[in-house]
C-alpha cells in the first residue's frame, strides 16, 4: 500500500528525457448493479506514444492489496489470471493520448478504486495514475451547486481571519475541495476540512476553511471536483466585502452584502453545540469512574485489615 501511495505521489515524472503525467478522470464512477463503468486516464508528456507504449490498469478494494486487471499494447490486450475479458475491456484513443476501462455487469464486487499505470522505459520504473473510485450503489450520484455557500469571515485573531465553504447534499462523498489565489497557486497552509453523513445515509455535507492573514490582500477561490460538477465560488480578500454565490437560501442586506440565511447558521450552529456537549460528556463520565474506581482502591486496604485473622 505504502509503495502505491509513493508511485502515485511521482505519477509526474521523467519518461526518458521528458515529463510524463498520467490524469485520471473523474474522481469517481457510481453504477448501479448490471450497468456499465467507464474510466478514462490521459496520458501526456513530450515523447510519450500511447500506440507502443504498455498501459496497466489495477483493482484495489478497500483494506485489500491492488491487484493487475490486464494490460495493452496498441490493440493487443492481456488479461491477468481470475479476471474475465468479457468483464473488463480496454482501449486506447491515439489522437487524444488516453487509455480507457469499461467494466460490463457491475457488482458489489467490482467496488474499489481503479488505477492506470505505465512504464518509463528509461529507468525500469512503473508510475501510477490518481485512481478512480468506483462506487456499485442503488443511489444515483449528485450535487446540488446551488447549496454551496461561503460564510462570512470569521473574527479577526492574531491579525487573521478564517473563510469557510461549506457543500450540502452530495454523492458519493469522493470529493476534493482546493483554496487558489487569483493566480491559481494553490494554498495549502491553513486549510483544514471536515465531511459527514446525512441522517438518510444517502448524502454529504462538507465543509473546508482557509485562514489567511487579514492583510494579505488576495482573492482566493474556493474550487471543488466532483464527478457531476467542477466549479469555483470566488472570495474577495479579507478588507473586503466578502463574495457569497446567490441562492435561494441566501439572503440580500445593503449594509453586509450577500449573507447566508438564519436556517442554515442556526443548522450548521446547532450542530457545533451538539458536538461540543457530546465531548463534554464523555469527558464527565471518563472522569467519574476515575473518581469511582480510586475510592475503591482506597476502601480495599481498610477492609481488608479489618477482617480478622
Amino acid at each position: 500500500m505504502l509503495l502505491l501511495q509513493v508511485l502515485i505521489v511521482t505519477s509526474t515524472w521523467s519518461y526518458g528525457y521528458s515529463q510524463i503525467t498520467l490524469t485520471q478522470t473523474p474522481l469517481s464512477v457510481t453504477r448501479e448493479e448490471t450497468k456499465t463503468a467507464r474510466i478514462g486516464c490521459k496520458i501526456s508528456g513530450e515523447g510519450f506514444n500511447i500506440d507502443s507504449a504498455y498501459i496497466h490498469w489495477y483493482r484495489q478494494r478497500p483494506e485489500e492489496v491492488p491487484e493487475r486487471i490486464l494490460y495493452i499494447r496498441s490493440l493487443s490486450t492481456s488479461m491477468d489470471p481470475g479476471f474475465d475479458s468479457k468483464k473488463f475491456k480496454a482501449t486506447n484513443d491515439f489522437p487524444t493520448s488516453t487509455a480507457n476501462l469499461r467494466v460490463d455487469q457491475l457488482t458489489s464486487k467490482d467496488a474499489g478504486t481503479y488505477y492506470c499505470a505505465t512504464w518509463d522505459i528509461t529507468y525500469g520504473v512503473k508510475y501510477f495514475g490518481s485512481g478512480t473510485k468506483l462506487v456499485v450503489s442503488n443511489i444515483k450520484a449528485k450535487f446540488n451547486s446551488t447549496t454551496m455557500k461561503i460564510l462570512p469571515p470569521s473574527t479577526e485573531q492574531d491579525g487573521k481571519v478564517s473563510y469557510m465553504c461549506l457543500i450540502q447534499d452530495f454523492y458519493p462523498n469522493v470529493i476534493k475541495v482546493t483554496w487558489e489565489d487569483e493566480n491559481k497557486n494553490e494554498e495549502k497552509n491553513g486549510v483544514h476540512e471536515e465531511i459527514w453523513i446525512h441522517r438518510d445515509n444517502e448524502s454529504y455535507s462538507l465543509s473546508s476553511w482557509l485562514t489567511v492573514d487579514k492583510n494579505s490582500g488576495k482573492n482566493y477561490s474556493c474550487k471543488y471536483q466532483h464527478e457531476i460538477q467542477n466549479n469555483y465560488v470566488p472570495v474577495e480578500s479579507p478588507d473586503k466585502p466578502v463574495v457569497t454565490q446567490t441562492t435561494g437560501s441566501c439572503i440580500s442586506k445593503p449594509e453586509n452584502g450577500t449573507t447566508l440565511s438564519t436556517d442554515t447558521t442556526d443548522s450548521f450552529t446547532h450542530r457545533t453545540a451538539s458536538l461540543i456537549y457530546i465531548v463534554l460528556l464523555l469527558k464527565s463520565t471518563m472522569y467519574y469512574v476515575i473518581v469511582l474506581f480510586f475510592i475503591y482502591r482506597m476502601q480495599s486496604p481498610i477492609k481488608r485489615r479489618g477482617k480478622k485473622p
